[in-house]
């Protein structure tokens, strides 16, 4: 459920009343990025604990760049933690909680912007109640074939032109699925709807690589720092449905959910040993930070 109040520009106002023009770049031409965060509130709401807070920074200004936003001088850590915090309190949250950063481009013009310069909102929702806690029974998941993920210089990024993931979802909504894999131009695997896929071959930890268009998860980066500090040998390179269909495990990532065990493609059911036993190391390594 979302919160009650945003925060527009360094402003907080209501969430509840509008607050752009028709003229808005991200709605006429998905001309912005956006950044998901999990945090944790405890009983002190000034100190909330933001999971992997320097690399969702890093990912977004890097987005931003990519996109040929001015990036203002003041977008550092503090600042966005500052101004989380203030959300938190105006909203009067405690536990657990997901943020969402957007920035777009500001002004009108057509496909010619009238300049660089960006405008952002930052939302608070509550997270899930199955947020980073181990999948028991698994998730059923499916091939998307009918949109391609295309590749380009912002293919890393969470932009909002982010039809092919709407249009996915869609489908494995229709098909009672609980996720589906896109492929890039390529026919290879890129990512899932909101997740990044990795699998295990022969005590091998397999994901896309970044090349391979998919978006650069931040859980995913932390992920595969974590295995190979724990000697697992892992690549990230293209991988083919055919690689999918003869797994021994798979598995997705994402910063709202966690790490989710793949049960079932179509007929083809995996097992999950591997994967549960790295996920409970993750976890009591992720909860060692906090």
């Amino acid at each position: 459920m979302k919160h009650p109040f945003i925060l527009l520009n360094g402003n907080i106002v209501s969430g509840n009343q509008p607050h752009f023009i028709s003229t808005n770049r991200a709605l006429r031409y998905g001309d912005g990025l956006f950044e998901g965060m999990r945090v944790k509130v405890n009983r002190l709401p000034t100190r909330p604990i933001i999971l992997f807070f320097e690399d969702h920074l890093e990912r977004l200004l890097n987005g931003m760049k990519a996109l040929g936003f001015a990036v203002p001088e003041n977008f550092s850590p503090a600042y966005f933690f500052n101004l989380i915090t203030e959300l938190l309190i105006a909203n009067n949250v405690s536990g657990d909680a997901i943020i969402r950063i957007q920035v777009y481009r500001a002004d009108a013009g057509l496909y010619e912007p009238v300049n660089d310069q960006i405008e952002f909102f930052i939302e608070s929702f509550e997270s899930s109640v199955d947020s980073f806690i181990w999948n028991e029974n698994g998730i059923s998941i499916g091939f998307y074939n009918e949109w391609k993920k295309d590749f380009n210089p912002a293919m890393n990024y969470k932009t909002c032109n982010s039809q092919v993931y709407v249009m996915a979802s869609r489908w494995k909504r229709d098909n009672m699925l609980d996720d589906a894999l896109i492929l890039n131009s390529k026919g290879n695997i890129a990512d899932a709807t909101s997740s990044n896929l990795f699998l295990w071959k022969e005590n091998k930890l397999i994901t896309p690589a970044l090349t391979e268009a998919c978006i650069g998860g931040v859980v995913r980066k932390n992920l595969i720092a974590f295995a190979r500090q724990n000697n697992i040998a892992v690549e990230e390179r293209a991988v083919s449905i055919n690689e999918i269909q003869n797994a021994d495990e798979l598995f997705l990532t994402n910063i709202s959910k966690g790490i989710r065990w793949v049960k079932s493609i179509g007929e083809k059911h995996f097992n999950h040993s591997e994967t549960k036993r790295l996920t409970e190391l993750f976890y009591k390594n992720v909860d060692g930070k906090k």
